[in-house]
């Protein structure tokens, strides 16, 4: 089982990506089975989930995909790169 400093530390990755999408977002962080990493879910509707991995890369899903379906993606390698958390400019 994953530490509770490792689950804080990855939690807070995926809490800063949801920081860039939508500032002060409802969330809540699921640990993966097998040391997988966690997912941090925008507990909204419309929300979405962003699975963190060990290494720290992630996979951002909205919420038309559901929690298996991401977890899926994820552990086959399928990842989100950093750029596209950016807003841009208004």
């Amino acid at each position: 089982m994953t530490d509770d400093a490792t689950i804080d530390r990855l939690t807070a990755v995926g809490t800063r990506y949801f920081g860039q999408l939508t500032p002060n977002a409802a969330l809540r962080s699921i640990p993966l089975d097998d040391d997988a990493g966690v997912c941090v879910v925008h507990t909204v509707r419309g929300g979405g989930m962003i699975y963190v991995a060990p290494d720290e890369s992630v996979l951002f899903v909205g919420s038309s995909m559901d929690f298996a379906a991401g977890l899926t993606e994820f552990l086959s390698g399928t990842r989100t790169a950093p750029e596209r958390f950016v807003r841009p400019p208004s």
